[in-house]
């Protein structure tokens, strides 16, 4: 006699007369999903494709174009009607965001333009139409918004480097017009930048010029040191461009030494220790390091830049004079004042060509005391 044996898993197997360890399968099995579960298989389906598709096609429609071609970022003639059509479009979106958006949006737009107006083989050409394209509407967000979109515009024009955005920054350095030292000095900073033009977008001698007796007007009434310095940062950036011409490097010359003499003047005529001094001693070392050079200081009027060079000393040597008490307490402004009297020898000798023992001896005084000073100062002259 033989025994068959079943073992049934209660786990596996309910209880039920179809189970199949009861010799009884489930017809069931063998037909097709019931209508119900799959219809509900393919809406699910379909809701991932959709969760999937639908941002990508809504970002199509809401952004029509992300970038521009090659061939008109490096264009070296003048672009079609097609081509400034692109432009206008992309360039109005960016400016879009800028005016309008999150502070997410704002930088995202900001990074988009300064990284189109840097690609690899851009043409004056192509940024003087994108210049065209930007202007109008950062002119309206420097007039009407926030710092935060104001800022991020300006940061947009240093990187068009045309005459248009060059005379915008310039303005934006005027505290006339703007009471706000933070935006003064964002703009005052991204001059350098922006003079750096290539000889490709219009920054020619003229415009360099008319650019440099903006900024020392502009200058003139500048009260903050910081913003002050980069302004004569930039004028010394200018006067060493090589698109000026021989008579107006002379001038932009002049008016960048017209500028510290002003600075002079100002601090002389201060009650106290004046921070502006902090500007005009940083400026003299970045302005040694640049005559250091022989061929720049042949291009400058050496004679005349020497004797504005003296007055300045002068008057510097007499508010430290005037007022020594505070530089007595004042480390950090007895540090400066001290410097533009010892850079200011050292430039003299190299304008000159020679030492001058008269403009050492005020470094030398002003480390004696008072006294000392005050001799060399008349032994020094005017």
């Amino acid at each position: 006699m033989r025994y068959r044996f079943e073992f049934r898993s209660e786990a596996s197997c309910p209880e039920s007369i179809s189970c199949p360890a009861f010799g009884h399968p489930n017809p069931a099995d063998h037909l097709p999903p019931p209508l119900w579960r799959k219809t509900g298989i393919q809406m699910r389906l379909a809701l991932r494709i959709a969760a999937l598709v639908l941002p990508t096609v809504l970002s199509a429609g809401t952004f029509a174009q992300t970038t521009l071609s090659q061939d008109i970022v490096g264009s070296t003639r003048p672009l079609s009607s097609n081509q400034e059509s692109q432009v206008q479009s992309f360039a109005s979106d960016q400016m879009g965001d800028l005016a309008e958006g999150d502070p997410v949006a704002v930088v995202e737009a900001r990074n988009t333009l300064v990284q189109t107006a840097r690609r690899a083989g851009v043409t004056g050409v192509f940024l003087g139409s994108f210049s065209d394209a930007i202007m109008p509407e950062a002119k309206k967000i420097l007039a009407d918004a926030g710092p935060m979109r104001a800022e991020n515009t300006l940061r947009v024009l240093a990187f068009l480097r045309t005459p248009d955005a060059l005379g915008t920054l310039v303005d934006s350095t005027n505290p006339r017009t703007v009471t706000d030292a933070g935006r003064r000095l964002v703009a005052a900073g991204l001059l350098e930048i922006a003079l750096d033009g290539n000889g490709q977008t219009g920054l020619d001698s003229g415009v360099l010029t008319s650019a440099a007796r903006s900024i020392a007007e502009n200058l003139a009434n500048e009260s903050n040191w910081i913003v002050a310095l980069e302004d004569l940062r930039a004028l010394n950036s200018i006067a060493l461009d090589p698109a000026l011409t021989k008579e107006n490097r002379t001038e932009v010359r002049g008016v960048q030494f017209g500028a510290f003499q002003n600075l002079a003047v100002r601090i002389e005529d201060a009650s106290g220790p004046d921070e502006l001094v902090q500007a005009v001693y940083r400026a003299m070392l970045g302005l040694r390091g640049k005559l250091l050079d022989d061929t720049t200081a042949g291009d400058v009027e050496n004679k005349e830049i020497a004797r504005i060079l003296r007055i300045v000393l002068k008057d510097i040597a007499d508010a430290a004079i005037k007022q020594w008490d505070g530089l007595a307490s004042d480390r950090r402004a007895y540090v400066a004042y001290e410097g533009v009297l010892r850079v200011g020898a050292q430039l003299l000798s190299l304008l000159e060509g020679r030492p001058d023992s008269k403009a050492d001896a005020l470094r030398d005084g002003i480390e004696q005391g008072k006294s000392a000073l005050a001799d060399a100062v008349k032994n020094f002259g005017g």
